[in-house]
């Protein structure tokens, strides 16, 4: 029977005693059978270790196939005892199959060669398994040959080919080439780094030096003091106060934010929800928590700050303009925006002026912001605004107010107007629009009213025109005051007819008469006596048609027409509609024939200075003759004779000779495309004799006293009455002449 070995691809023992090895026939040492069955065992175990290795890799070489394949011991034990038969038949020793399966790992084998015969042994053989009883082990089964198997062995070739040939190496072993490279290397990276440098050196130095410099310089703008804004004698209108800003860090308030809003109530006022949502911002470490608060009451808050130890809260300078008068003449002064620049007024006006020059502290800081002690400091200080003293006295305007405001609401007029004057000078005593606002509060106000309609608002004046039209015909040459007319019930002009305001029929009136019973037929009887180009000059040397110049925004030039107009254009013109005018451009007007017939350029400041004191000069006003002195003596005593034997005796005062003319017109509004309503007027002077003060008051749409007598003519008279008293003008020591009216 044959005795099979239990594990696969093993070949029997018993067939070869004396293992052949790969490279030639192995016998057994002499005198030593003992010990050659032993070692043959060992070697046979060791060779079965290695054949079970190869075997479970799949690399079995092709010899071992065959000799399975043979089935008989007989086969194997002539491939043992003949090796040279073996070859010539196919027929290879298995050891041999199992050796070269293994291959010839290194540190694995040692050969010994024994005279002529060379005996490899595995040095790190296993065990030597116990053979079975007969001193045979059972022939390995063949195993069945499969794809995979022959896929295994291919691979297992190719690897044992690249181990045999080693690993691939470079050609870095030279040393000459490897310092040439590194040289290379070395040499490119001096080259890119000299490139850079006379990059950063050469030719973008000053930009990096630009840009280190803006990284650890830090720039502290230093407002300027806004200039303030004084009356004639001083009183102030409109100064600056030390206020700040109040900001926090709410990284740093959160925690304590309840406990710091308290303490704001406490000193600035307002209520707790005012202050948290700015305490508590999240994401942020800048807000604002409070704008315009007196210095003085933030000092005592960071007092108490700093006493509890809480830590967050800082300021910045927002210096507070504040209007010491309120809506007294605050339309003239006007008022600051929440920019802290002139939105009305004077404000707006010379805003450049009064907000002076910023300026500014630069110096060196680390990157968290703080100053570097001994770093550089460049301190630019700051130009405070240039102060303005104006024309405006305060007391004046304040009385002025109040009376308009109460006849406004009397008549129940929509707004009212009232500009007062010193006819020697051009100067503004007063300048009232009603509705007014307080500056301090200007949000509480309509915008309607935040501007300065005596200078913005232009109408047709309706017959206060009619004193600039006798005074252009009496200059002319066209007529005298003693001029006799015969005035027809109405008269033709452009396609209509014109009528008196009251009704008559064919009467004897001299060119006085007309002026004092304001008729409408006898002023353009008298017109028409004029070319039309020469009246048209006349009036635009009055100042009509074009700005004043006044040193106030907005102002309204009005309208008038051509040389080439129409003769109801002129018809129209003559005794005040037809064209357009403002009470500043009217008041200058009248002043201009009133002061011996000499314009004076209408001014509402009468000085300036610097912040150090020194004066300011004021562009030069302008002042033009407009008609000839016997002209302005002849159109004050018509004047005077409206509010003398024929006129309202209730606007005439005790102390002093005054004369004056009345004015009502219709109203165009361009919204309706039509005329619809009234205003009302009158402008008078006092003494009539060597006028001083001239005042122009008017009413837009009043519903009761239609009459420029019975509604402006009120104000007139007690405003012009408190000018002379606060001027200290000496009464009139004359009285009044009889003038004549009628013929």
């Amino acid at each position: 029977m044959t005795s099979r070995d239990p594990r696969p691809g093993r070949p029997s023992s018993d067939a070869n005693p004396t293992r052949a090895t790969r490279r030639g026939d192995s016998g057994s040492r002499p005198g030593a059978r003992g010990a050659s069955d032993r070692s043959s065992a060992s070697r046979s175990s060791a060779s079965s270790s290695a054949s079970r290795s190869t075997a479970r890799s799949g690399t079995a070489r092709s010899a071992s196939t065959s000799a399975r394949s043979t089935g008989t011991r007989a086969g194997s034990a002539r491939a043992a005892k003949d090796p040279a038969r073996s070859r010539q038949s196919g027929t290879r020793p298995a050891s041999r199959s199992s050796a070269g399966a293994s291959g010839r790992t290194p540190g694995s084998r040692t050969t010994r060669a024994t005279g002529n015969t060379r005996t490899t042994r595995n040095t790190d053989r296993r065990p030597t398994t116990r053979r079975p009883a007969g001193g045979r082990r059972p022939a390995a089964p063949a195993p069945r040959p499969s794809l995979l198997g022959a896929i295994g062995t291919k691979a297992a070739a190719a690897r044992a080919r690249r181990r045999a040939r080693g690993p691939v190496r470079w050609g870095l072993g030279n040393g000459a080439l490897r310092l040439r490279i590194v040289l290379v290397v070395l040499a490119v990276a001096v080259a890119a780094s000299g490139v850079r440098l006379i990059q950063l050196q050469g030719f973008d130095a000053n930009s990096y030096a630009a840009a280190a410099e803006r990284q650890l310089t830090r720039k502290v703008p230093l407002p300027a003091m806004r200039g303030t804004i004084t009356d004639r004698n001083g009183t102030a209108l409109a100064i600056s106060e030390a206020a700040v800003a109040i900001t926090c860090d709410p990284s740093l308030t959160t925690p304590k934010a309840d406990q710091i809003a308290d303490l704001m109530v406490n000193y600035i006022g307002g209520q707790r929800d005012d202050y948290l949502p700015a305490l508590t911002k999240p994401n942020t470490k800048f807000a604002y928590v409070a704008k315009k608060i007196p210095a003085a009451q933030f000092q005592r808050l960071a007092d108490e700050l700093s006493r509890l130890g809480i830590y967050g809260v800082f300021r910045e300078s927002d210096p507070l303009r504040y209007y010491p008068e309120g809506d007294t003449a605050a339309g003239v002064v006007g008022f600051l925006n929440s920019e802290n620049r002139g939105a009305g007024g004077l404000e707006y006006a010379h805003e450049k002026e009064l907000a002076g020059q910023a300026g500014s502290e630069v110096f060196e800081s680390s990157p968290a912001g703080l100053r570097i002690p001994l770093g550089s400091n460049v301190l630019t200080p700051a130009t405070n605004g240039t102060n303005y003293q104006l024309t405006i006295d305060a007391e004046l305007q304040a009385t002025a107010e109040e009376l308009m405001k109460r006849q406004q609401q009397d008549i129940g007029a929509e707004s009212g107007t009232l500009v007062t004057m010193n006819v020697k000078t051009g100067e503004i005593l007063a300048m009232v629009n009603t509705p007014s606002f307080d500056a301090n509060r200007t949000a509480a106000a309509q915008a309607q009213d935040l501007g300065n309609r005596a200078v913005t608002q232009t109408y047709e004046p309706g017959s206060v025109q009619k004193i600039l039209t006798m005074a252009a015909l009496i200059d002319g040459g066209t007529m005298t005051p003693d001029t006799r007319l015969v005035l027809p019930p109405s008269i033709e002009s452009g396609g209509g007819k014109v009528t008196d305001v009251w009704q008559h029929g064919y009467t004897n009136a001299t060119a006085t008469g007309v002026m004092v019973h304001s008729s409408n037929i006898g002023t353009i009887m008298l017109a028409r006596q004029m070319e039309k180009e020469k009246y048209r000059q006349y009036l635009y040397n009055f100042g009509i048609g074009r700005p004043t110049g006044i040193e106030l925004p907005g102002e309204g030039a009005g309208y008038l027409p051509g040389a080439d107009m129409s003769d109801a254009a002129r018809d129209q013109i003559s005794f005040g509609q037809g064209f357009s005018t403002s009470a500043v451009q009217m008041t200058a007007a009248v002043a201009g024939i009133l002061n011996g017939g000499v314009y004076n350029q209408p001014t509402i400041i009468r000085g300036a200075t610097d912040a150090q004191g020194h004066a300011i000069a004021q562009p030069a006003r302008e002042s033009r003759r407009v008609v000839s002195e016997q002209t302005s003596r002849q159109v004050a005593q018509m004047m005077e004779a409206v509010i003398g034997p024929g006129g309202p005796k209730e606007l005439g005062m005790e102390d002093y000779r005054t004369g004056g003319k009345t004015g009502t017109a219709e109203v165009y509004q361009a919204d309706k495309g039509k005329y619809d309503g009234v205003l009302t007027s009158f402008v008078g002077a006092a003494p009539i004799e060597d006028p001083q003060i001239v005042t122009y008051v008017m009413f837009m749409y009043p519903k009761t006293k239609s009459n420029g007598a019975h509604s402006a003519g009120p104000v007139y008279r007690d405003v012009t009455r408190a000018a002379l008293k606060r001027f200290a003008v000496q009464p009139s020591t004359t009285t009044s002449p009889k003038y004549e009216l009628e013929w």
